[in-house]
């Protein structure tokens, strides 16, 4: 209980630092604007899933390609500034993910919108019918 609780703490510290190294240091045009969303931190510490999402844009195939190519390569970089910031025995290998879940749920959002239900109209007769019938007065023998 106590690793997993540390294991979070310092995944959330590598978040924010790979995030402010992004920001500040990372000289790569491609990567513009991109945010750190979460985290992943094996058991053992020695490897970071670090999942990212660039903002104000769903990326299309030719543009996560190319933050994909852009993020591996700043990679190295990110590890090594994080080693100096970071006081751990062993700085873990970095691997950058493009997180969807963003635009997933957007999607999702997009097709709940498009059902248009409206809230302040009654349900429907078949769900009213049930609900002013006696208990034991469905019909159905027991």
């Amino acid at each position: 209980m106590a690793d997993s609780v540390r294991i979070r703490r310092v995944a959330e510290q590598i978040r924010g630092e790979l995030s402010q190294i992004l920001r500040e240091e990372v000289q790569d045009p491609r990567i513009r604007l991109v945010t750190i969303t979460r985290v992943k931190l094996a058991p053992d510490m020695g490897a970071a899933t670090v999942f990212y999402c660039p903002l104000g844009e769903d990326p299309d195939e030719s543009r996560a390609t190319e933050l994909k190519h852009a993020m591996g390569a700043a990679a190295g970089f990110c590890r090594r500034t994080l080693a100096k910031r970071v006081k751990l025995r062993h700085t873990p290998t970095i691997r950058f993910i493009l997180d969807d879940s963003i635009s997933q749920g957007s999607e999702t959002l997009e097709l709940i919108r498009s059902l248009e239900i409206d809230p302040d109209e009654p349900q429907s007769a078949d769900s009213n019918e049930n609900a002013d019938e006696e208990p034991g007065e469905s019909g159905v023998e027991r």
